[in-house]
């Protein structure tokens, strides 16, 4: 069985959208198994501790587990109900801001659903590295995953 790893991690300044609502913030993870949205959370020092010793001795897919159990609006979904990736577009005025888009097929109810997100650029960083190719690259890699997993 081959061990999971990351492929692409956009951390702290993701936007989960739900509409025209960004309904949280945080770290966008793509692995070799799965896409994972991490809520950004304060950690007390039990929960710092196990983490910690979590990330030095587990492999990556008991990290990833717990991780996702700190938040209760983390989620994962796996690549294999991933249906489409593409750019889509939010309006936030005055401009629209490209977003990525993912279609997959719900594990409980076997229906069509839709996750966005929108990745934040810091102005000094966003002079060399726009949006649009940052969302591209997201759809080229997980388009890739799933292809190859």
């Amino acid at each position: 069985m081959k061990q999971e790893r990351v492929l692409k991690e956009y951390p702290d300044s993701t936007r989960l959208l739900d509409g025209k609502k960004v309904t949280g913030i945080g770290n966008l993870i793509l692995t070799t198994e799965r896409l994972a949205f991490l809520h950004q959370v304060a950690l007390d020092d039990k929960q710092t501790e196990s983490l910690q010793k979590l990330s030095a001795t587990a492999p990556l897919s008991k990290l990833l587990d717990y991780t996702l159990t700190l938040h209760k609006k983390s989620f994962q979904l796996p690549l294999s109900s991933v249906i489409s990736v593409k750019v889509g577009m939010f309006s936030l005025l005055p401009l629209p801001r490209p977003c990525l888009r993912i279609s997959y097929r719900s594990e409980r109810k076997k229906t069509a659903k839709t996750a966005s997100f929108m990745f934040y650029i810091p102005l000094l960083k966003g002079f060399y590295q726009l949006e649009i190719t940052t969302v591209l690259v997201w759809v080229w890699l997980i388009n890739k995953a799933v292809r190859y997993r």
